[in-house]
């Protein structure tokens, strides 16, 4: 056979441009690698080594930074990588990685990424430690060799690690960052004052005023309004932190560990609230009706709806609009025999409108003026009564100043004659310090509670007088609270005689409808008696008719 015919359709090679072209990634895993060993400016060494070596030109750097490798795409660097070079129109020839582990540990998924970058986009792998890469068969399995090994040590790192974690958390430690309000102090903590041979976590100054933060959230004050407390006293935190604080069990020393397979353990930490109030709080935040400020736009003419029941058999009334003008509540019981309640009188109306009914209560409440002076009297009583607690709890503060007052002379001296050591010296007068700010802002608290009794008797007297007019001009929000605020546990109506139950007012109102409630002067004997201290403690909502009594 004549061959050297058919040579003529072999075709020639030509010389071809070669994309010489490279971009390099780098990473370490922790702050403190990156911080101490020089690894990044290693990588970045031999990567620019082995380029000259190939005769490729870097023309982009990414990474140079620490990102954990346990997820791929929650690393921002790397993440940019990726994008980058599927968006980018003058793609690199490859990427240079010092091993296949500072890629990724990811495994299987890594490998499919590799082939993405390789067969759709045409971008190697090139691992600089062995000189390998992706652009020949053999090159391209010893990558994906080498990204299978990462993914082994990762695993075997952990089989040896997660029992050891689960041994420390089960003594009670804390793992991680401890949670804002303590100071951690242990072995491998980063500041170094906080050093030492055992793990603790202490409550620091803003855990002594977060510490207050509980105790005004178990008064039922708003989170907006502690929020305004912690500021005044220098401390500034969100919505969203004291939202989570509340739901968040450290706080009471207690901790769920994922390591733990859902199994609670004590801590050995001070938590800043009880178990027990812990419950309460989050008790009342699941209780607590969502939306509630944020009814449909039919129900704002129906102020009562979301708190009225049926004095007939106890179940929630709702409400509805009949022929789209005529607003009516009826009860949920099918069963209940009662009939539906017109919400407002009309000219056409058989019977009076249950606003009207219910604003006729608010006028009820209102003192009569020959009253007013008694009612002042009865209500110090009262309050005096209940002052006795606070008095005590005033005692107790002040004796604790004078206390700590004297542990601070006490370490002044031994600094200046006993030759204290003075890191011990200056850590035990910033403990002793900031607890004394904290006795101090409470015993302020304390005191504010109980100062101007007169004025805040004769404020709760004009406010009574005003109820009726407050409820009957303000908007949907403004009953509600008016609301809540007389009746806490909700609103009971007898539909037969349309007649409001009174046996659950606030005690405060109890207190004033006891004055109002009777004919003649039999209201004048009721101040024999001291009332239940009990009465005037806020409750729900109580807060802003009390001024913080």
């Amino acid at each position: 056979m004549n061959t050297e015919y058919f040579k003529r359709f072999v075709k020639s090679e030509t010389e071809e441009i070669k994309n010489n072209e490279v971009w390099v990634y780098t990473r370490v895993s922790s702050k403190n690698q990156f911080d101490s060993n020089h690894s990044i400016e290693n990588q970045i060494y031999y990567s620019t080594r082995l380029a000259e070596k190939m005769g490729y030109k870097i023309t982009r750097e990414f990474g140079n930074t620490y990102e954990s490798a346990k997820d791929d795409f929650t690393r921002k660097e790397f993440t940019k990588l990726i994008n980058e070079v599927k968006e980018s129109k003058k793609k690199p020839f490859g990427i240079m990685i010092y091993k296949m582990s500072r890629f990724s540990r990811s495994g299987g998924s890594a490998i499919g990424l590799v082939d993405d970058l390789v067969k759709t986009h045409g971008v190697h792998l090139i691992e600089v430690s062995t000189e390998t890469d992706t652009s020949t068969v053999t090159g391209e399995l010893r990558i994906i060799d080498s990204l299978v090994h990462a993914r082994r040590e990762n695993v075997e790192r952990l089989t040896f690690t997660i029992p050891g974690l689960k041994s420390f958390v089960s003594r009670g430690n804390w793992l991680g960052k401890s949670p804002r309000g303590y100071d951690h102090y242990g072995p491998r903590v980063k500041n170094s004052k906080f050093v030492q041979g055992i793990q603790e976590l202490k409550i620091n100054e803003e855990g002594r005023l977060l510490r207050l933060a509980w105790e005004w959230k178990l008064q039922n004050i708003p989170d907006h309004q502690i929020i305004d407390k912690l500021r005044v006293r220098g401390l500034k935190v969100t919505k969203q932190f004291v939202s989570s604080m509340w739901r968040n069990p450290f706080y009471c020393g207690i901790q769920v560990n994922r390591f733990m397979d859902g199994e609670v353990l004590t801590g050995n930490w001070e938590g800043l609230v009880s178990e027990e109030d812990f419950r309460t709080v989050n008790d009342r935040l699941e209780s607590k009706p969502k939306n509630e400020y944020n009814p449909y736009t039919s129900q704002q003419s129906r102020p009562l709806q979301n708190q009225l029941y049926c004095g007939c058999c106890g179940s929630k009334m709702t409400g509805y609009k009949a022929k789209g003008k005529f607003d009516y509540y009826k009860c949920l019981n099918s069963k209940c025999k009662s009939k539906d309640l017109n919400a407002n009188s009309s000219k056409k109306s058989l019977k009076e409108g249950i606003h009207n009914v219910f604003n006729d209560l608010l006028s009820g409440l209102r003192l009569n003026e020959t009253l007013q002076e008694v009612f002042k009297e009865q209500m110090r009583l009262t309050i005096n009564g209940q002052n006795e607690v606070f008095f005590e709890e005033e005692r107790r503060l002040k004796n604790r100043i004078e206390e700590l007052n004297r542990k601070l002379d006490g370490l002044d001296r031994k600094y200046a004659f006993d030759d204290l050591d003075k890191d011990l010296y200056n850590r035990f007068k910033s403990e002793t310090v900031a607890e004394l700010r904290t006795v101090e802002l409470k015993l302020d608290d304390f005191q504010t509670r109980i100062s101007n009794l007169d004025k805040k008797v004769e404020d709760l007297v004009q406010f009574s007088g005003k109820l009726n007019e407050i409820w009957g001009s303000g908007d949907y929000e403004t009953k509600v609270t008016v609301q809540k605020l007389i009746f806490p546990k909700g609103i009971v109506i007898n539909p037969v005689e349309r007649e409001y139950r009174t046996s659950d007012l606030n005690p405060i109102f109890r207190l004033i409808h006891s004055f109002t409630g009777d004919e003649g002067g039999t209201n004048e004997k009721r101040t024999g008696r001291n009332t239940d201290p009990s009465c005037v403690v806020a409750g729900t909502g109580l807060e802003p008719v009390t001024f913080g009594l």
